[in-house]
């Protein structure tokens, strides 16, 4: 190993590491304009750790809001120590965020779900671009065709069982309001968060349409997706089909005639 690489190696083993040890690149550095090698350092361990909370506030302002200063700052610190950044974009930092939460909280699950709700607006406006199918495109299928037809839904697409009002505290937070009191479903609200003119949007899901969803979203074609559903469902499932077209959730990936 050259001596400059292993200078920058005890560099980021010290701003990655933990405070207190004296770390091995305290040697490399001298004293200047007053601050000794200790303060110099601490200068870079605390520009970094100040960084990467502010990449997780920026990700989850809301939930930052939602918790407040404080309990951001340990949840944040604590992450950051359980799951040092393995991107070279910032922008992906805080993937496990959510899920750490909920380790973190487990008696207030809603926190995790408002993180996770946040997450997936990122990552819907980040999502890659994909050529959407229209109704123009059905149309010139014929109708006894349609059964055959396989769909991909845009990359931007998520389905998150939420068992929590966080969409209702996000929304309040957003408005500038006075979230309402965490409440719980007896049964998970389905949520579709997807992009469309170039903004994520979202809304609730009747369990029909979100099976409907992950379906398609297997490689099952329409008509293994009404088959499932049951005859009785298909004029649903049809205007589901439309609502899909309209809301560009669907594209041509995987799709025959």
């Amino acid at each position: 190993m050259s001596a400059l690489l292993a200078i920058q190696s005890d560099f980021q083993d010290y701003v990655l590491g933990q405070a207190g040890a004296r770390p091995a690149i305290a040697t490399q550095v001298r004293e200047q304009y007053g601050l000794n090698a200790a303060d110099r350092l601490a200068i870079y361990y605390k520009a970094y750790r100040i960084r990467m909370r502010e990449a997780l506030s920026e990700a989850f302002d809301k939930t930052w809001s939602y918790i407040g200063d404080e309990m951001f700052d340990g949840l944040a610190a604590s992450y950051l120590a359980a799951h040092p950044s393995q991107h070279r974009n910032l922008r992906w930092f805080g993937g496990e965020f959510p899920a750490h939460a909920a380790r973190a909280y487990p008696d207030h699950p809603y926190i995790a779900e408002l993180a996770r709700f946040e997450w997936s607006l990122g990552i819907a406006f980040d999502a890659a671009d994909a050529e959407c199918i229209g109704m123009a495109a059905l149309r010139a299928v014929a109708p006894e065709q349609w059964g055959g037809l396989a769909f991909g839904l845009h990359p931007s697409v998520q389905l998150l069982p939420l068992r929590w009002n966080a969409v209702a505290l996000w929304q309040a937070l957003g408005d500038g309001q006075e979230p309402p009191d965490a409440e719980e479903s007896e049964v998970p609200v389905y949520w579709l968060v997807w992009r469309t003119a170039g903004q994520p949007h979202f809304r609730s899901l009747p369990a029909q349409e979100a099976e409907a969803l992950r379906g398609l979203g297997r490689g099952a074609t329409f008509g293994e997706v009404c088959a499932a559903a049951g005859d009785e469902a298909v004029p649903a499932l049809v205007g589901y089909l439309h609502t899909w077209l309209a809301q560009e959730v669907l594209t041509r990936q995987g799709f025959e005639t």
